[in-house]
């Protein structure tokens, strides 16, 4: 055989190998086999060349070349490879197995804060996170998700297509993309925020062993809070609080002589009849304690409750909101029904930024007198083009109405909130603030339509009304994360990019090497 011939064979064996080797590593399932990749194709082609060389220019049989020493040699070097390869695949299977993160970045970016790591250490029961985003895709969010998965293993997360299952979608309620819905037994809350906060907050409202306690004043005809089956009922908003872990409970006022002690928050509704003297009593002695109330209003309606929250600060107008509608072929005209897209920056709606409809609802601003050291301001406002109409005998009778120097003009208060230091300290239901001191909540709407069953998954409806009644009970004070600076980097590779850089570290890479090994071989070999 002449001298060169025995590299030529090595190197022949060399660029087929790592010719099929590509072919299989880079095949996609399902995919034909043929054309193959441009590496692949070139590198089979180059080592059939390179071996029909050798043994065209050589003079021994291919059983003298295979028991040659330098065939052996290089069926070594292959060998040596594989096992290489073989590592590289198996400490890879082993890191999926049995994951181990590690987050060297500065600000801790890439890992839970150990608020959220106490919340998960004190999981008793198993905890499901459903992603709804859209086209079930979303890097960020899966990330986050995973993050809770790698710290307990009583957290599991999936990620929801919408459009591919809009039946579990419809159940949930989702009305927005990207939202988590947080599972913890029977009991469940959206996050239409999907951060670590609120991600957080959900588990640990859900997750807690006290439900706080939500009840709705009862015997003045308020809607039925078990009424999920007429329109004017209030029984989905009633069945989402209780969705969230809250307790909800009637109240009937002739029938106690304090407020409740457990009250977390009490719910006053439309009342159609008036309420006795002693009724009214237990509700101002509940403010004063320190309570946190909502109440829902409707025009000509509960003139006692009204009275009842202008000595706290807060008056309900006699008039009803009007809003100018845009209609197909009819063009612009009066409606009952505003529509709200302006909210205040207040915790109660921080995370609002949608839309809400109305349905005949009435102005609330701040009375003129209120008391010392109460702060007033507005939750929600209508738009540039309504006003709040103060002639309603001949709004209601003739159905007429035109703007007059009286009306309140647009944007118009549709909800507005008091606080204010509590008078007594000792009650029980009163919770303490940040500072540590006991401060007295009330919430009042002009409008009590937008949560009855009928307008309840109108746009955003569900989620004002859910955001105002946790803010009432303390919830947005459960969880704090402050934010981290982001001071590491990542790249996200397209497929033809990843298809690169597996070609230069897993093949050419490991190919030059054994290349440049296989010719100081020779070349050390014929010294």
């Amino acid at each position: 055989m002449p001298k060169r011939a025995p590299i030529l064979g090595i190197l022949g064996l060399v660029l087929l190998g790592f010719g099929l080797f590509a072919l299989w590593a880079t095949h996609a399932p399902r995919a034909p086999w043929w054309p193959p990749s441009a590496f692949a194709s070139t590198h089979v082609i180059a080592g059939l060349v390179i071996l029909a060389l050798h043994f065209w220019r050589g003079t021994g049989s291919v059983g003298d070349f295979v028991k040659a020493r330098s065939t052996r040699y290089g069926f070594n070097s292959l060998a040596y490879s594989a096992l290489f390869i073989a590592a590289i695949v198996m400490i890879n299977f082993m890191s999926v197995r049995y994951p181990l993160r590690t987050d060297v970045s500065v600000a801790k970016v890439n890992s839970l804060s150990d608020q959220s790591r106490q919340i998960l250490d004190k999981l008793d029961g198993e905890v499901k996170l459903e992603a709804f985003v859209e086209a079930g895709s979303d890097p960020v969010l899966e990330e986050l998700l995973g993050a809770y998965e790698y710290e307990s293993s009583k957290v599991s997360s999936t990620l929801i297509d919408p459009q591919v299952q809009p039946q579990i979608t419809s159940q949930a309620g989702i009305t927005t993309l990207p939202t988590v819905r947080v599972r913890v037994g029977e009991n469940s809350t959206l996050v239409t925020k999907p951060d670590e906060e609120s991600i957080t907050n959900g588990i640990n409202r859900l997750a807690g062993s006290e439900a706080k306690h939500v009840y709705f004043v009862e015997g003045h005809g308020e809607p039925a809070i078990d009424d999920d089956k007429t329109t004017m009922g209030m029984g989905f908003f009633a069945d989402a609080l209780r969705k969230q872990n809250y307790a909800v409970d009637k109240l009937f006022l002739p029938d106690v002589t304090e407020p409740p002690a457990d009250a977390a928050v009490i719910v006053v509704g439309p009342n159609e009849k008036d309420y006795f003297e002693h009724e009214l009593d237990i509700l101002k002695r509940y403010l004063e304690g320190g309570g946190h109330m909502l109440v829902l209003m409707e025009p000509r309606k509960g003139d006692d409750i009204a009275a009842f929250i202008a000595n706290w600060g807060i008056t309900a107008g006699n008039d009803v909101i009007l809003d100018q509608q845009i209609r197909l072929f009819s063009g612009p005209t009066l409606g009952l029904e505003p529509v709200v897209t302006s909210y205040a920056k207040h915790p109660a709606v921080e995370k609002i930024a949608d839309r809400t409809i109305f349905s005949m609802a009435r102005s609330i601003t701040p009375s003129a007198k209120r008391p010392e050291k109460t702060e007033i301001g507005a939750l929600a406002m209508t738009s540039q083009t309504s006003w709040a109409e103060t002639d309603l005998d001949t709004l209601f009778d003739d159905n007429e109405a035109e703007i007059e120097d009286t009306d309140l003009k647009g944007p118009v208060p549709i909800a507005g909130i008091a606080r204010g230091p509590a008078k007594k300290n000792d009650e029980p239901f009163a919770v303490p603030s940040e500072d540590g001191e006991k401060t007295f909540e009330l919430a009042v709407f002009g409008d009590s339509t937008f949560v009855t069953n009928k307008y309840w998954r109108r746009f955003y409806n569900d989620a004002l009304a859910l955001s105002v009644v946790g803010y009432l009970a303390g919830e947005d004070q459960l969880i704090s994360i402050g934010a981290r600076a982001v001071r590491a980097s990542r790249a996200y590779l397209t497929s033809a990019q990843a298809t690169t850089v597996f070609y230069l570290s897993v093949l050419l890479l490991p190919e030059l090497i054994l290349f440049w090994g296989i010719a100081v071989w020779w070349r050390r070999s014929h010294l």
